[in-house]
């Protein structure tokens, strides 16, 4: 093959490839369709429906936290433009747990936009005032679901974090406003040793939802202080009474025979990703105990919470001699 000819298959080739990965690129960020109503079978009541029901929305999260993982901005405006102009997940529910999805949806995309860059805001004002309203349609369904207020546990944090997230990015005072009585009332129901007495009562997943439930009252504390509400003075600074009775069952799981004698049963995921609450706690006190804990686990992924939560909320750990 003379010079020529292996140039023109040279270019040729260049060409292809950039071709091809325009096309990559182009499938990276193309929109999965709507899902219209999440309305799965309970958790508990039919596992294998209930995940099937929840992968086409589970897998929509994924791909959007990625995106804001990745700095890929312009991919994160189109899943959420295109999601916002089809209002997804508001259709009927028809169960209970379509509400609690919903609920946890709702913090995520919130948390999403708030990562936003200041340039990404400024350069998408129509579609991002579309995404809002579509956030603020979800945020109105989760404060009016009966199917959570009714319960009094740890659903109704993270519906508290859910307003307060989405009452951030719509600066919507009475949201932000309706989130915090909800964070409150998980704040004032922690007891003197840390325990929250309606998750004491899950049995053998008592430890499990004491650390659920931690995660939304340590968010909604973060958020909270940006409209100068310190939640984690109120109740004699409960938060901390709960995050040092979790952090304690984390280093001794036995240690939580004091709260209940029943034996505990773990997820997988219960000391792993859902123990992202110590990020933004351990740089927010700088408690000694928790780099040893964090460290081994990095980075923190929670599908609730925007993504990748070391790099959104976490500060560089402090060795045992700076401490």
């Amino acid at each position: 093959m003379g010079c020529r000819a292996m140039w023109k298959a040279g270019a040729f080739l260049l060409i292809l490839c950039a071709w091809v990965g325009g096309v990559r690129a182009a499938n990276a960020c193309d929109v999965p369709p709507s899902v219209k109503s999440i309305d799965p079978p309970g958790f508990y009541d039919d596992a294998a429906g209930y995940a099937q029901a929840v992968k086409p929305m589970r897998d929509f999260i994924a791909k959007l936290n990625h995106a804001a993982d990745t700095g890929q901005w312009a991919c994160t405006m189109d899943l959420l433009d295109g999601w916002a102009r089809d209002d997804a997940l508001m259709g009927p529910i028809s169960g209970y747990q379509g509400y609690y999805e919903r609920s946890w949806a709702g913090a995520d995309f919130a948390l999403v936009v708030l990562r936003l860059p200041a340039a990404v805001r400024d350069a998408n004002p129509g579609r991002l005032s579309g995404i809002t309203k579509w956030l603020e349609h979800i945020a109105v369904a989760t404060r009016d679901a009966d199917a959570i207020n009714h319960l009094h546990n740890n659903l109704v944090y993270w519906a508290g974090l859910n307003l307060v997230a989405i009452g951030t990015v719509a600066h919507q005072p009475e949201l932000i406003d309706a989130g915090l009585a909800r964070a409150r009332e998980g704040i004032h129901d922690i007891g003197p040793n840390g325990a929250l007495e309606r998750e004491v009562k899950r049995g053998d997943r008592a430890l499990h939802y004491h650390t659920f439930a931690l995660i939304p009252l340590v968010f909604t504390a973060e958020l909270a202080r940006e409209q100068h509400v310190d939640l984690y003075q109120e109740n004699n600074q409960a938060i901390a009474r709960l995050a040092n009775l979790v952090t304690e069952s984390v280093i001794d799981p036995s240690s939580f025979v004091k709260i209940t004698p029943i034996k505990q049963q773990l997820f997988p995921w219960t000391f792993q990703d859902e123990l992202s609450w110590m990020e933004p706690y351990y740089a927010r006190t700088k408690d000694s105990r928790l780099p040893a804990l964090i460290a081994p686990r990095r980075p923190f992924n929670e599908w609730r919470l925007g993504g990748n939560v070391t790099e959104a909320w976490g500060a560089p750990l402090l060795s045992p001699h700076q401490q």
